[in-house]
């Protein structure tokens, strides 16, 4: 499994410019690697499995966590959710039983 270190950088301390008043930091977060991450939700009508397609380009088949949410308030969300196919393109996730509601799920790559 990859890792990476990201590094928190303040955009508006690149060059040097004395205001009178001090311009609040723009942070935005730098890595050693590549990191592609997709956070999004596949959605259970009354089924035990269910695909979703990736907007994100991956190039290799990214690390998955997914959780069930009940989304709709109807106490059916009580499963166990678990990938059983991973590409680059999309995941299958299959759930224990027939649910209605959401699963969350974070799909990330960190490159060589």
């Amino acid at each position: 499994m990859a890792s990476t270190k990201f590094k928190k950088r303040d955009k508006n301390r690149f060059k040097k410019v004395y205001p009178y008043l001090r311009v609040r930091p723009k942070n935005h977060y730098c890595a050693d690697r590549e990191v592609v991450m997709e956070i999004g939700a596949a959605t259970f009508t009354d089924e035990d499995s269910s695909i979703y397609v990736f907007a994100e380009h991956f190039k290799s088949a990214p690390n998955i966590t997914a959780i069930a949410v009940d989304s709709e308030s109807n106490d059916t969300a009580n499963v166990n959710v678990y990938v059983t196919a991973v590409t680059t393109t999309s995941v299958k996730f299959v759930a224990s039983s027939n649910f209605t509601g959401q699963v969350h799920f974070h799909a990330i790559m960190i490159g060589q």
